[in-house]
């Protein structure tokens, strides 16, 4: 498959998801939903995680919980009583989905 069919199709996905998921709230366009930094295995390392800030993603045991970065976009909720909005949600997702890295990756601190 050429790079501009795989694009095409990526694209297309990217619509039908948009469109099927229509009226869900998206975390990751929300105001509370935070980008933070998890340690490694070696010192300096880190993987990327995002939380909710206004404490609404929650363990069995009352822990909170953090999501991989690149998975971000796959989570959407019916509702949420802390929900702030960011701007226009098909956008903003649609270009997040485009930009985020396709699998979970170790940073290096400077």
């Amino acid at each position: 498959m050429s790079v501009e069919n795989r694009i095409e199709s990526e694209i297309e996905l990217d619509q039908m998801t948009d469109s099927r998921e229509e009226g869900k709230i998206f975390c990751a366009n929300c105001i509370h939903c935070k980008l933070v930094s998890a340690p490694a295995g070696q010192t300096g390392q880190f993987y990327l995680r995002v939380r909710c800030a206004a404490g609404q993603w929650k363990k069995k045991l009352g822990e909170e919980k953090q999501y991989k970065y690149f998975t971000v976009t796959r989570r959407s909720i019916d509702y949420c009583s802390k929900y702030e909005p960011m701007g226009e949600a098909d956008e903003f997702i649609s270009d997040l989905r485009k930009t985020l890295p396709i699998r979970d990756e170790i940073y290096e601190k400077d």
